[in-house]
């Protein structure tokens, strides 16, 4: 027997009691709440809003990291040139100190030395267009260095004049005695 058969079979011994006036009012309400979808959750309603949020956030980060890293190159840049500029007058003294000393004795070892100068900067030029690309710590070391290789070779070229001053005086004192 099915639920309907017996309800109406049984109807007068069910209906004991009369429904009050809004009951079915009631009963539906419940039922639409109870079948109503449940409220979306704060993220599900705001959803796009915080997405946009987000980017906006994620945009301006990107914009001050590249901001911070805008103004960091021209100190690194000035930091550069000022010590190029430091290395390279000291450079420039030496060899003007040298050529003030040149004699035909000592030619040859100041032009030897001015060839490995001249390829140490042809070398120093090839680093400043590599640290231009690739700003790395161990190309700046490698600049220092051939700045450092340069001042080694005049000062060596120095202390050759002055060896072969020392020679030449004594040469000349023994054959005065």
């Amino acid at each position: 027997m099915k639920l309907e058969e017996f309800i109406k079979q049984n109807r007068d011994k069910l209906d004991r009691y009369d429904l009050k006036p809004d009951h079915q009012e009631r009963f539906l309400k419940k039922i639409q709440a109870h079948n109503a979808k449940p409220e979306a959750s704060f993220i599900r309603r705001h959803y796009q809003k915080m997405l946009l949020a987000a980017s906006v956030l994620l945009l301006i980060s990107i914009g001050g990291q590249y901001y911070k890293y805008a103004r960091q190159q021209p100190n690194d840049n000035t930091e550069l040139r000022q010590s190029e500029q430091y290395f390279s007058q000291i450079i420039k003294d030496e060899i003007t100190q040298i050529q003030a000393e040149e004699t035909p004795e000592t030619r040859k070892v100041f032009n030897d030395a001015m060839k490995q100068i001249n390829q140490l900067e042809s070398d120093y030029q090839q680093l400043v267009k590599d640290y231009q690309i690739n700003r790395d710590k161990y190309i700046l070391n490698a600049m220092i260095k051939n700045f450092q290789q340069r001042i080694d070779i005049l000062q060596f070229v120095k202390q050759e004049i002055n060896r072969i001053k020392e020679h030449k005086t004594r040469k000349n004192e023994t054959h005065r005695a």
